[in-house]
């Protein structure tokens, strides 16, 4: 009976290397797919530069007519252009009154931290955004602006 006992231990003694084994191996794998997938950043996120076009402002379709401020204005057109280089072009046309087709241009220099873009304006203030795929979102002066690429 002892020679019995002493197989079965030794048996159990010639797995124990291949299970500490295939453990290792599986804990390996699991963290190359983790960090693979930690790694994995939508495309459009992580290269936000190229021109979008103003969709809707508040809400409402473009072109609106929207209230900004007591003044009433039509929001004709808009494009929002991000660059490599860490600068944006902000373009709308818009209709005020007997002022038809105003082209209203604005430059700004961007941060971007993940999926948000800190916007200075030139001679103004700053505002954020956010890339999500082929969206770009912001709101300035209390208006929701979506712009799609």
């Amino acid at each position: 009976m002892k020679s019995h006992s002493t197989i079965a231990n030794l048996n159990r003694n010639n797995y124990r290397p291949r299970v500490i084994a295939l453990a290792v191996l599986a804990l390996l794998l699991l963290y190359a797919i983790a960090r693979g997938h930690a790694q994995t950043v939508d495309k459009a996120t992580a290269r936000p530069a190229g021109v979008y076009t103003l969709v809707s402002v508040d809400g409402k379709n473009v072109p609106c007519i929207i209230n900004h401020g007591g003044t009433t204005m039509n929001v004709q057109s808009g494009t929002f252009t991000i660059t490599t280089n860490g600068s944006i072009t902000s373009v709308m046309t818009i209709s005020v009154g007997d002022k038809k087709n105003v082209r209203v241009e604005r430059t700004a220099t961007y941060q971007m931290k993940n999926s948000e873009l800190k916007m200075k304006w030139q001679n103004a203030g700053t505002t954020k955004g956010r890339v999500a795929g082929q969206t770009f979102t912001m709101t300035n002066e209390g208006m929701a602006y979506v712009y799609k690429k």
